[in-house]
């Protein structure tokens, strides 16, 4: 299964660590978003390792599962991070991508 992963870390040095640790089994594709791909057991096990990284009362870690519907494929264009920023819109049956046109 595909998942998105996202987080708002408040401390730079907790932060550091959460991207350093998704870096390892997941591909950014944001500043703070990550694709995951695995099973949920997989999942699970990353969110251990990163909710003992946080501070649960300043940090928020979230995932949600990404399912392609058929006839719909992801893309991305622009120049990777740091560059022009581009958002992806999930909605229930769509992925709208948003680029930044500066």
């Amino acid at each position: 299964m595909k998942f998105i992963i996202a987080y708002d870390i408040a401390n730079p040095r907790r932060l550091r660590r959460v991207a350093k640790r998704l870096e390892q089994s997941a591909v950014r594709v944001q500043k703070s978003v990550f694709v995951f791909h695995g099973t949920r057991h997989d999942l699970d096990a990353v969110k251990g390792d990163l909710v003992s990284l946080i501070d649960v009362a300043e940090d928020r870690l979230q995932a949600w599962p990404a399912h392609d519907p058929p006839g719909i494929v992801s893309w991305t264009a622009g120049v990777a991070l740091p560059g022009r920023a581009m958002c992806a819109v999930l909605c229930p049956d769509r992925i709208l991508y948003v680029e930044d046109p500066q």
